[in-house]
């Protein structure tokens, strides 16, 4: 690629990226009044007898007007509220009654009967709240009002429903706050959906740092989450956090991580990757190396600075000496969630994971990459946004003697073969590279990745999981793509039973996110989904889908997941009987997610 060409591209890049502002509205009315009124925030799942917070905002040319609420259910009844009138964007205390059900709440103005918006909650039976019970670490990025923002946090649950204490960082394109004090509350229902609403001490926070989420949990240790209000759209995970997680001996040693977000300067999305040895008792960074991808212009160089030990809920710093800072939030001793500290100059969020035991270097080679496995990466290329997924074959020497790869590159879908044409490299520090070869898309953007192996014995999709262990982070390193994504072990198994599902749609101006819990049958899929459309929420959506084996291509299924009057053309990648990815290869639609089983519910 010449230079001339080289700086099109990012010419083209800048252009046609533009943040525009979530919609924060869903089901608003409106009058001759010319007010208007929407519900911010009001989660999909409550347990009977709990009780959870609530805004509303008001907005006209020349005046915001308090809110009255009321609730409705079947039978009479359904919940209280304190205050039953609040001022525009403040709090309600909604407590749901005793009985189980559908119960509709209404916020109407003030000032214009007329004027209202409505939000249905389900208020489930008691009974799997105590499966949270202990400290979890909270993660989540997405598009809030101003553009890009990552949130990472640990949240302590007392088992009843409750948010005892915890403390969260945010980073956003106008707002970096934290260390912040965190409350609030939480439910699981029957089927492992549920809710969870964070009360964050940030006085400059989006909607005064009330954030509801919705959540697919799969285990007592695990759970996929979307933000689910009209504040922010954003997806992540929530994983119990180790006792390892406070100790500064167990943070240490040799580390790779993998970022993503955005460079408010130039107006491009930016990735970061490496490798590096840091020692949080002692608070240096001694070595290593980076890599840096933004809007196409790639570099990389040395790694040294600073670190802090972990506080009482494992937070701690990162300071690396070319301009990078991080907070981290440790979901174990070689786990660790980041959250950028150098907004408003750019937003990234990201995950460090250890090489090997901690204080000891990882030793690797080609052959650390030998057997089946799945690869998947999301991000942008020059013309839009790209998700990709495939699996493969490798022969521990370097070569890939199988392999299929799935790319929708801002709506272009590619299906090609990498048997015999993609390469690899490991290096001693688990540094290396992947190949691809042309076909795999076929807009020609995507092609060279650098990979960062990982302690064997990580799980990096589900940390409290034994199974898959050994992987690698792999981060595009070239003039057309800008994406990180990662290497997972492939094991075999049938395609069959109950999962949480959570997939995002995204482009460079807006984010869909679903999360839920889908039942896998035959040839059939089934379930229900909370879905957050660039801010307008919308609970307990009914899922379909239908796919088929692809016989020359074991752990790989064609299919179409619908809801509602959309349907899309999706494709499943099998990490394992417990996990599929997803890839969503529409013409309109570039989409990454996952499918873990749910081992705790039918």
């Amino acid at each position: 690629m010449n230079e001339e060409r080289r700086t099109i591209d990012l010419i083209l890049l800048c252009t046609v990226i533009v943040i525009t502002a979530l919609s924060a509205t869903a089901c608003s009315s409106s009058s001759s009044s010319s007010l208007k009124l929407y519900i911010i925030n009001a989660p999909s799942i409550l347990t009977v007898n709990q009780s959870v917070s609530l805004t509303a905002g008001v907005r006209s040319d020349s005046i915001s007007s308090s809110v009255d609420w009321t609730c409705s259910a079947a039978g009479g009844g359904g919940g209280t509220f304190d205050p039953a009138r609040t001022a525009s964007r403040e709090r309600t205390v909604f407590t749901a009654s005793g009985t189980a059900g559908p119960v509709t709440i209404t916020a109407t103005a003030t000032a214009d009967g007329s004027v209202k918006d409505a939000a249905t909650i389900t208020v489930v039976p008691a009974g799997s709240n105590d499966l949270f019970n202990g400290p979890y670490v909270v993660f989540v990025q997405g598009l809030d009002s101003d553009g890009r923002f990552c949130v990472g946090g640990t949240i302590v649950a007392d088992g009843n429903g409750n948010i005892t204490g915890g403390e969260q960082d945010y980073s956003g394109a106008s707002v970096l706050s934290g260390p912040d004090p965190v409350t609030g509350s939480y439910s699981i229902g029957p089927d492992g959906r549920g809710s969870l609403t964070l009360l964050v001490a940030g006085a400059d926070l989006p909607n005064f740092g009330v954030e509801t989420f919705s959540i697919a949990v799969t285990s007592a240790s695990h759970a996929l989450i979307t933000q689910f209000d009209g504040a922010a759209t954003a997806d992540g995970s929530l994983d119990l956090q180790s006792a390892s997680a406070m100790d500064p001996a167990a943070i240490g040693g040799a580390y790779a991580f993998i970022a993503q977000g955005w460079n408010y300067v130039n107006g491009v999305p930016i990735s970061y990757g490496g490798f590096l040895h840091a020692t949080a008792s002692s608070g240096t960074i001694d070595g290593g190396t980076y890599f840096s991808n933004g809007g196409g212009i790639s570099w990389s160089g040395a790694i040294t600075g600073s670190a802090t030990a972990p506080d009482a809920y494992g937070r701690g710093t990162f300071s690396f000496d070319w301009g990078l800072d991080f907070a981290y939030y440790a979901v174990q001793g070689q786990v660790l969630r980041l959250v950028g500290q150098n907004s408003p100059k750019w937003t990234v969020g990201g995950s460090m994971f250890g090489q090997g035991e901690a204080g000891a270097n990882g030793t690797f080679s080609n052959a650390s990459l030998t057997g089946n496995y799945v690869l998947f990466q999301a991000g942008y290329t020059i013309d839009g946004a790209m998700g990709l997924a495939g699996l493969f074959t490798a022969d521990g020497a370097g070569g890939v003697v199988s392999g299929v790869v799935d790319t929708n590159d801002a709506g272009t879908p590619t299906f090609s073969s990498i048997a015999g044409l993609a390469t690899y490299t490991i290096g001693g520090s688990g540094a290396g590279s992947l190949i691809l070869p042309a076909t795999v898309d076929t807009a020609g953007n995507v092609s060279n990745l650098v990979v960062f192996a990982v302690d064997p014995a990580i799980n990096v999709l589900d940390p409290n999981s034994p199974s898959p262990g050994g992987a690698a982070l792999v981060m595009e390193f070239e003039n057309h793509a800008m994406a990180i994504g990662y290497i997972v072990p492939r094991s075999s198994g049938a395609f069959e039973g109950g999962y949480a599902l959570g997939l995002r749609h995204f482009d460079f101006n807006s984010q869909t996110n679903w999360v839920g819990q889908a039942e896998v049958t035959g040839g059939g899929l089934s379930g229900s989904v909370d879905i957050n459309d660039n801010g307008a929420a919308s609970p307990g959506v009914i899922l379909s889908g239908t796919h088929s084996a692809d016989a020359a291509n074991e752990g790989r299924w064609t299919g179409v997941l619908a809801r509602g009057g959309s349907s899309h053309a999706i494709r499943y990648y099998q990490v394992s009987p417990t996990c599929c990815i997803i890839l969503d290869v529409d013409s309109s639609h570039a989409g990454i997610g996952v499918m873990e089983k749910k081992g705790l519910f039918p």
